[in-house]
């Protein structure tokens, strides 16, 4: 907006115009969110297949429980951060995507970079899940193999199956979709699906059915053998941190990534207060932190050195 602010110069004292820019224009574009509602859409946003990857991430960088924590509260802080700092963008420039902020800053003409950018990152996270989806069902349907149909000699039951099948018939379609708001239910779905996978891995964690013996008796899924490599603790530590953690900053670093989405919340969301975006986005990663530290320790301290890149492929077939 513009300001009048008084000068001093002489017995008529002009006021001049200075031109700054005015971080609350946007009163029309203040979204209908609440900040309850915006923490519960970026935590469920977040959360999703990433956190399965955890418990390997620290076992295959050999990470003690000590780093390993602090590594998941500060990239948590740090991506609450550069989120928070997208939205202060948008804020400033009343812009409202990433091409948007990208021209005010370095022009139209490069504007293309970023959209290149954001495509390849949710590209390559898409590709990452429905790997994992794919070991999830195809585990899920293995006792149903004989009976499944086939197309080209692949098994509508297989890894390569679930994925062609999941790819074309639920993906596709959603990603053609231009209103998400139909999807808030499934949305919630979803988040009790995490909240689910998380409180059945703190449980097993606890009830000693993956026991080695080591301590006490053998767990009733260790005892039949079925599950091979069985749970090792010989490289667990609690200080231990070297260039090996990397592989769980990496793990991370992609459980916490909402970021190409940063713009939709902060235009979204109801902003009472300039404050009110910091907070909701501080405590949305909060409580990611929470439900990522929960889910590597169960992880974890079930399986050990053994936990795969998705965790639910340790657990006994007949296990539910």
């Amino acid at each position: 907006s513009d300001r009048l602010l008084p000068r001093g110069g002489g017995s008529d004292n002009a006021a001049k115009v200075e031109h700054r820019p005015n971080i609350s224009k946007n009163v029309e574009d203040n979204g209908t969110a609440s900040i309850a509602t915006s923490i519960f859409n970026l935590a469920n946003n977040v959360a999703g297949a990433g956190l399965l990857t955890l418990a390997a991430g620290k076992a295959t960088g050999v990470s003690g429980w000590i780093p390993s924590i602090a590594i998941c509260c500060s990239l948590a802080y740090a991506s609450s951060s550069t989120f928070i700092l997208i939205g202060k963008g948008c804020e400033i420039t009343g812009e409202k995507s990433f091409k948007g902020l990208w021209s005010k800053a370095f022009g139209e003409s490069t504007a293309y970079v970023v959209d290149s950018i954001v495509f390849i990152q949710c590209f390559l996270s898409s590709t990452i899940y429905i790997g994992l989806l794919g070991d999830i069902f195809s585990a899920l349907l293995k006792g149903r193999a004989s009976a499944a149909p086939s197309l080209f000699g692949v098994s509508a039951t297989s890894r390569a199956g679930v994925i062609v099948l999941i790819a074309t018939s639920v993906l596709f379609p959603l990603n053609l979709i231009k209103d998400l708001s139909a999807l808030a239910f499934t949305s919630i779905l979803g988040l009790c699906a995490v909240m689910y996978t998380v409180m059945f891995m703190v449980y097993r964690a606890l009830d000693g059915s993956y026991n080695t013996g080591a301590v006490g008796t053998v767990g009733r899924f260790i005892a039949d053998k079925v599950i091979d490599p069985a749970p090792s603790f010989d490289l667990s530590s609690m200080w231990n941190v070297d260039l090996r953690s990397l592989v769980l900053v990496s793990n991370f670093g992609l459980a916490f990534i909402a970021h190409y989405n940063a713009p939709t919340y902060y235009r979204e969301m109801k902003k009472e207060s300039p404050a009110s975006f910091p907070r909701m986005v501080r405590t949305a990663y909060a409580i990611l932190a929470v439900i990522y530290v929960t889910t590597m320790c169960a992880g974890y301290a079930t399986f050990g050195d053994t936990a795969k890149g998705n965790i639910l492929l340790n657990y006994h077939p007949n296990d539910a």
